[in-house]
């Protein structure tokens, strides 16, 4: 993420806690992230923020992490971890659990990818 698309995403979190009349304290706190931390974000001192970070406070702020993605290029999304090892670390599931899990989010994201697709044709006419 380049210093441009820091200051964009520290200008989108600092005026999405602010309409929500958040401090940074509270926001860091229900994130479970450090408030100096929070801080350097918000005025766009960091480039290379934690993706697993940003998550969390996108989330205490109700965020769409798609705008997340768009400002920083996809930066966020392309370094969170992958369903298998989420599962695994986040939760103490069997090797069968995280392979059920993998499979239904692979079918969520066909027929997401179909319905996308679909749409494409339909808003293009021949």
């Amino acid at each position: 993420m380049n210093d441009l698309q820091a200051a964009r995403l520290g200008r989108l979190l600092t005026q999405a806690r602010r309409n929500k009349s958040m401090s940074l304290r509270a926001v860091a706190e229900r994130a479970g992230v450090e408030h100096n931390w929070l801080t350097r974000v918000e005025q766009g001192r960091f480039n290379q923020p934690a993706p697993e970070r940003i998550t969390r406070v996108i989330e205490v702020l109700g965020i769409d992490p798609e705008r997340i993605d768009r400002i920083t290029k996809g930066h966020v999304s392309s370094n969170l971890p992958g369903v298998r090892t989420y599962f695994r670390a986040k939760y103490d599931l069997s090797q069968e659990e995280i392979d059920q899990i993998e499979s239904t989010v692979k079918e969520i994201q066909r027929n997401h990818e179909r319905r996308e697709n679909a749409n494409d044709h339909d808003s293009h006419p021949s």
